[in-house]
């Protein structure tokens, strides 16, 4: 009863559906990505944080004063990390902290930022506790350079300035020329406006470490932590960079943390660290004549 023209058009029709279906089934994937993503959120959103000791002070008398850690513990559950941990960290001068992977150096800087608690022990800088301090108020007297590249999917030009609504352009543009981010922002399409990519993905680790180091610089805190600043960089950058940060923490108390030791050979002072404790200090000159662990690590790394 069907005309050739209505049954083509039949077969037509049936042929046209299967794409809007394969649609709605791609469709459905992505809603069953959303939802789990949702559940991680939720799940973050409901976390309590911690209970922290009640903060009197509004910020640090003394930003430029010695830190000292006295008989700090700290253990990630039942791993203890740090024994029984003390050292003073001159005020003003560079302290180096050196030793092998798990010897608990990150979780210094970890406990000096308050992102963790030590289980025992003070922390101080000029004499004054850290507890006693709020920790928007302790964290606006550090700058931090981390091996992690921290970097959102926003322009260089906001990475470096993060969230800071009060710099000038000019000093974030003076910044990416220090830490050498305006040799390849000039090779991007926009320049400083160029987007990082999320995490950073539109950049080398090298560029991404820059970035980073920029943003340290336009900080400006009194307080300096490193933590391996420069190994994502070749040799030629870390060199400049290397030199820059020498300049730049002349007037700042600043702690090193690095496997390299060309970067902490002109460090005041350098701690070798073991099984979460100091078991030896001095210069590199001093540290090396002794003839013991930093010794060994040095012609360890000599040898590599």
């Amino acid at each position: 009863e069907k005309t050739a023209g209505t049954f083509i058009s039949f077969f037509f029709a049936i042929a046209l559906i299967f794409d809007p279906i394969r649609r709605l089934t791609s469709v459905s994937g992505s809603i069953q990505g959303a939802l789990i993503n949702l559940e991680r959120i939720y799940f973050l959103f409901d976390q309590k944080p911690a209970p922290r000791p009640s903060a009197k002070a509004d910020g640090l008398t003394q930003p430029l004063g010695d830190i000292e850690f006295r008989g700090v513990n700290f253990s990630y559950g039942p791993v203890p990390v740090l024994r029984e941990l003390s050292f003073v960290a001159a005020g003003g001068k560079t302290t180096a902290f050196v030793g092998a992977s798990g010897a608990g150096k990150s979780t210094l800087f970890n406990l000096l930022t308050h992102i963790e608690l030590p289980d025992s022990g003070t922390i101080s800088i000029g004499g004054q506790n850290i507890d006693s301090l709020e920790v928007h108020n302790l964290r606006h007297s550090i700058a931090v350079v981390s091996q992690e590249s921290a970097l959102f999917d926003e322009s260089l030009h906001d990475n470096i300035k993060l969230g800071d609504v009060v710099t000038d352009d000019r000093r974030i543009e003076q910044a990416a020329v220090d830490a050498l981010v305006s040799e390849f922002a000039a090779e991007l399409p926009f320049g400083l406006q160029s987007l990082a990519g999320p995490r950073g993905s539109n950049l080398s680790g090298g560029q991404r470490q820059r970035v980073i180091i920029a943003r340290a610089l336009l900080r400006d805190a009194p307080i300096l932590l490193l933590d391996e600043a420069t190994a994502a960089l070749d040799n030629q950058t870390e060199i400049q960079i290397q030199t820059l940060l020498d300049e730049f923490t002349r007037d700042k108390t600043t702690l090193v943390i690095a496997h390299r030791l060309t970067t902490v050979m002109n460090a005041d002072l350098i701690h070798v660290m073991k099984d979460g404790q100091i078991v030896e200090s001095g210069s590199h000159t001093e540290l090396l004549a002794k003839g013991a662990h930093y010794s060994a690590l040095h012609r360890t790394l000599a040898t590599d």
